[in-house]
């Protein structure tokens, strides 16, 4: 599964250094280097060599913890747990395994140069062996912590998804007394029209919209490429409503026709623009639409607001930034200023 929640709700969010976080590490640290110590050399030493000892198993204990923890972060971050747990587990293996080494090459010399001890191949290997059965039971647990946010994360996603697309069939379907008999209607019309190429073509635009309203309406994302031809056919029908006074402008190059959106997202922000914006001969409603450098689908006009406002079921915008709470890590953003209203919306690809 894949926006304000963002990539696994920002995986510093999951393991913040909270308070309690923090007082956990530390009673972690002390509890842990202490433990070390005295099975190791806690009864064979004692006073300032034993001090010296202490203090290493410290700084060890809290370098690989912190360390560790750093190491988690970066991994899940790069290998989300529910698309590519192999790699997860992997490079946390891989990455801790190797840390731990290097800290401990560092214990065993300070313990050696600095403690005045010599150690055997064997007890090398406890120092080892004992640092990494530690340091993966600590990461174990903090990654089921991110294990379980990250699913709770995704299942309060999943619901919002469910609750924006019934909303959203909802609103398609409520206006839809008989689409086979509307079809067909529309059809008749376009042989009545005959010979009258505008009127063709509106009536052909008007029946292409509603074939892809009622295709797309149990889908969770589909192409640009799709997409744009649709708004294509709206805005063809909007304008010839209201001539010159609209002017829509597309500019999508058909390198990004592979990216996904939300079905009738595109259209839902043209209405919204022609819906709450002042149309008329002294003031030219423009909507542009573009692909912007960060591979955001964009669609901006100038903010003219009507007097008499529309009445509005508060579905479109919404229901778009709810659908894109499940579909993208990216957020929808949206802005209003120097006179113009934008809204930005995540390009992702997905399989259709």
């Amino acid at each position: 599964m894949e926006a304000s929640l963002s990539n696994i709700t920002k995986l510093s969010m999951l393991l913040a250094c909270n308070k309690r976080e923090i007082l956990i590490r530390v009673i972690g640290i002390i509890v842990v280097s202490s433990l070390f110590t005295f099975i190791e050399f806690g009864f064979d030493y004692s006073g300032t060599k034993f001090y010296i000892l202490l203090l290493i198993s410290l700084v060890r204990t809290a370098l690989i913890w912190n360390g560790s923890m750093l190491i988690i972060n970066f991994t899940l971050l790069r290998y989300p747990i529910f698309k590519q747990p192999g790699k997860l587990i992997v490079s946390q293996v891989v990455m801790l395994s190797l840390f731990v080494i290097i800290i401990e090459n560092g214990e065993v010399f300070a313990t050696e140069n600095y403690a005045g001890l010599s150690l055997n191949r064997n007890a090398k290997m406890a120092y080892y062996v004992g640092s990494l059965l530690i340091t993966f039971m600590i990461s174990s647990i903090y990654a089921s912590v991110a294990f379980f946010t990250q699913w709770k994360t995704d299942m309060l996603r999943a619901n919002a998804l469910e609750k924006a697309n019934l909303e959203a069939r909802y609103e398609t379907l409520r206006n839809q007394v008989n689409p086979h008999f509307l079809f067909n209607s529309l059809n008749t019309l376009l042989m009545m029209v005959g010979d009258n190429p505008v009127a063709s073509k509106y009536v052909e635009s008007v029946s292409e919209f509603m074939r892809y309203m009622l295709n797309s309406r149990d889908k969770e994302a589909v192409l640009i490429r799709d997409e744009l031809k649709i708004a294509r056919e709206y805005a063809f029908i909007q304008q010839s409503r209201f001539g010159d006074k609209l002017k829509v402008i597309f500019n999508i190059p058909e390198n990004c026709f592979h990216y996904a959106v939300p079905p009738l997202a595109l259209q839902m922000l043209i209405e919204n623009a022609i819906k709450h914006n002042v149309v008329s001969n002294e003031h030219q409603l423009k909507v542009k639409v573009f692909i912007s450098n960060n591979n955001y689908l964009v669609v901006e006009n100038e903010i003219r607001p009507k007097i008499d406002k529309e009445p509005s079921t508060g579905v479109g915008l919404d229901n778009i930034i709810k659908r894109y709470l499940f579909l993208s890590d990216k957020e929808v953003i949206i802005k209003q200023d120097h006179g113009k209203f934008t809204v930005m919306l995540p390009l992702f690809e997905r399989s259709i």
